[in-house]
């Protein structure tokens, strides 16, 4: 349930300030972001991953 509010309440945040945005005739410049290629994808979920995998182990052999 909780994380059901912090979702919402973050939907409405942005949906407010957008519209405050828009109201005022005044529309950010787009920025450019870099591209992400599969295999950096791939590696970064792999990373992430691994350090989840480390603190279950380290948490299951500290109980």
């Amino acid at each position: 349930m909780k994380k059901h509010l912090i979702g919402l309440s973050t939907f409405a945040t942005t949906t407010i300030m957008a519209g405050a945005v828009m109201a005022q005739g005044v529309v950010p410049k787009p920025v450019r972001v870099p591209e992400i290629s599969a295999l950096e994808g791939g590696a970064a979920l792999a990373a992430l991953a691994a350090i989840v995998l480390l603190a279950w182990e380290r948490r299951r052999r500290a109980s």
